[in-house]
């Protein structure tokens, strides 16, 4: 096995997760996806907020937008 083979099965380093000047836990992949997106998280004062935001908008055709809303609902309800 090489080195190629080991980092594969690591996560990529945009995808750790940090908490935020506003008090979210995002990772620089979800920051990047709502960037994308014209989503600046902000604005918005916790994840429901944010969430409810994103779920507005048309995102069946962003699985990447769609993924990150899914890993934000995963981490709301794992916070209670």
């Amino acid at each position: 096995m090489d080195i190629k083979d080991l980092k594969k099965g690591l996560p990529q380093e945009d995808s750790w997760l940090e908490k935020r000047e506003n008090g979210m836990v995002l990772s620089d992949h979800h920051i990047k996806v709502l960037n994308r997106n014209n989503i600046d998280y902000k604005k918005y004062k916790n994840i429901k907020e944010l969430m409810f935001a994103i779920n507005e908008m048309d995102i069946d055709e962003d699985d990447e937008l769609e993924q990150v809303a899914r890993d934000l609902d995963e981490m709301d309800y794992y916070s209670k």
